[in-house]
């Protein structure tokens, strides 16, 4: 496995939960979340086109909700976060140069991967895995014992 040294990381806000990350295909963009949850808190996202709401499948890593879908110009995105605390959602909406948060109770980054850019998937793949293990120990550490 190769190292790939994570910079200019700083600490992120308590309300930080993580990224929206999307690539313009043809005709649709293809959306890829990560959501930092806590091992009592759950995430859901739900995606409304036409007034039709779709949940979308998640795959629940330690401490990392990670999602996959696509979707078309007007199609809204629900994040959902249930916390012993209550309740925390955004939502996002997507036009056709850009997904845009209009509102939130926490703080995702959005980010346009640019659909020109080939990355090796398996060179990509060792990236996000060491980047998701990084943030799963991050949040390890960071929670209460006990």
């Amino acid at each position: 496995m190769k190292n790939y040294e994570l910079t200019n990381i700083a600490q992120e806000p308590e309300d930080y939960r993580g990224t929206l990350i999307y690539t313009q295909e043809d005709g649709y963009k293809l959306v890829t979340m990560t959501i930092s949850v806590a091992a009592n808190e759950q995430s859901y996202i739900t995606s409304i086109a036409e007034d039709i709401p779709v949940r979308e499948e998640a795959e629940h890593l330690i401490g990392v909700d990670m999602y996959h879908f696509a979707v078309t110009e007007g199609t809204g995105i629900q994040l959902t976060i249930d916390r012993p605390a209550g309740t925390q959602e955004g939502q996002y909406i997507v036009r056709h140069d850009a997904i845009t948060l209009t509102s939130s109770h926490f703080w995702t980054d959005v980010v346009s991967s640019g659909g020109d850019v080939e990355v090796d998937p398996l060179t990509f793949q060792e990236i996000l895995d060491d980047a998701l293990s990084y943030y799963a120990n991050l949040i390890r550490d960071t929670l209460p014992v006990g």
